[in-house]
């Protein structure tokens, strides 16, 4: 029979350098996806929050109900 499935790692100086880089390569990628999220649109820090907050908060109710015509207006074309 062959070997097929060998070990990948075949001294315990590459299984030290898998761990370390198991642990390392991963805590590298989240800190440049903070930097990198972090870093993205900036406001002007002396903004209040009322200022931040107001494009989401602010509500603008209308009537669903057409403006009721007046008796004075032209009757319509037929």
């Amino acid at each position: 029979m062959s070997e097929a499935h060998g070990s990948l790692i075949k001294s315990p100086k590459q299984l030290i350098i898998m761990v370390f880089a198991s642990f390392f390569v991963p805590l590298i990628i989240i800190l440049l996806l903070m930097v990198f999220v972090n870093n993205g649109k900036r406001t002007d820090a002396a903004a209040s929050a009322e200022q931040l907050i107001k494009p989401v908060a602010q509500l603008n109710f209308k009537d669903a109900n057409p403006p009721a015509e007046s008796n004075n207006a032209a009757p319509a074309a037929k």
